[in-house]
């Protein structure tokens, strides 16, 4: 039988990269390189030959293309269902769906207890891109620190203000510096979103990480690729970019995850009372990092005592708890596609 891999559909405002990151997860294990490629939100529209598809990853953008289509033979492994599809994932088709696919593999406990609330029978599995070493593991290691997409709590009213320009003033040069590499734009906005990106990360990493930090996005314009062959090659681009690097600092899990499993330093940002519809991802794991705490505009991290800050020379180790996780779905995937 034919192998198929997850593609995702651009919308007008951008992608997200970590989608890609997730089906590169799942391609290391076929055992043809050049699959057949199925829209995750046209799965019920495939009419070609019967395939095999590992479905991991987030289901889903418009719950109305749910369930796939009966020439897909599914290993649900990783799975996510978001809170925003829930209403429709009740209807007894979709439920239907994945009682004939049983076990369902659940990347996170709140797929998990939802599915196990209509019945059918699940495990939890973590993230199939807690697996990525087996492809894209490095030996080789720099100096670089990077900084993906990360978040923080802007300070709001008169006493953010007066911040502003507090630091404008007495850290220019700073956060010019920091901007011509965070932003690269020459704008009102930017200098406004450097100085809070600045106030909020000075507190735990001095100026020297933060004027010498690589900042990357994972979510972009998607007018910036011509197809999914280029946007697969730039998050290969990118994991070997994790694979060698000093440490990351992130807010998207599907950094997070993989830097975790190539062997690179990793610290988490939890922005805590997060959208549910982000939130309801991380019961199962954000376990698994060391956590850069928010509290309000606060940041704290477990790694740090007293007055302690991240600088260029610090280093650190990830927890372990991820690799027996790790071991099982790995079994899991090659089992499904030998057989």
């Amino acid at each position: 039988m034919k192998e198929a891999l997850l593609k995702y559909d651009f919308t007008d405002n951008g992608l997200n990269i970590g989608d890609y990151i997730q089906s590169l997860a799942a391609k290391q294990f076929l055992s043809n390189q050049d699959p057949i490629l199925i829209s995750r939100e046209a799965l019920n529209e495939y009419e070609g030959e019967q395939v095999k598809l590992i479905m991991n990853g987030w289901f889903l953008m418009n719950g109305e293309n749910f369930p796939p289509s009966e020439k897909i033979m599914p290993l649900l492994v990783s799975h996510h269902i978001n809170t925003s599809v829930h209403s429709h994932f009740r209807k007894e088709e979709v439920v239907n769906f994945y009682k004939k696919n049983e076990p369902v593999g659940c990347r996170d406990y709140f797929t998990l207890e939802f599915l196990e609330s209509l019945g059918v029978k699940c495990y939890y599995t973590g993230c199939l891109t807690l697996t990525l070493s087996e492809k894209y593991s490095s030996n080789e290691k720099n100096d670089n620190i990077y900084f993906v997409d990360p978040r923080y709590k802007r300070s709001r009213g008169l006493s953010g203000q007066l911040t502003r320009l507090f630091l404008l003033v007495t850290k220019f040069n700073t956060i010019s510096t920091i901007r011509s590499r965070y932003i690269r734009s020459n704008n009102k906005k930017s200098w406004k979103k450097t100085i809070d990106f600045y106030r909020s990360f000075s507190q735990i990493f001095d100026d020297e990480v933060l004027k010498n930090a690589i900042y990357i996005k994972h979510y972009m314009p998607a007018n910036k690729f011509n197809n999914d062959y280029e946007i697969f090659a730039y998050g290969e681009e990118l994991l070997r970019k994790y694979a060698s690097a000093k440490y990351v600092v992130t807010s998207r899990i599907h950094c997070a995850l993989p830097s975790l499993s190539l062997g690179t330093p990793t610290l988490y940002i939890d922005i805590p009372n997060d959208h549910n519809i982000s939130s309801c991802r991380l019961n199962g794991i954000k376990e698994f990092f060391h956590i850069i705490h928010t509290n309000g505009t606060k940041l704290s991290c477990d790694l740090l005592k007293n007055d302690e800050k991240f600088n260029l020379k610090s280093s650190f180790t990830n927890k372990e708890d991820f690799i027996t996780v790790k071991e099982k779905i790995k079994k899991t995937v090659i089992d499904f596609i030998k057989n």
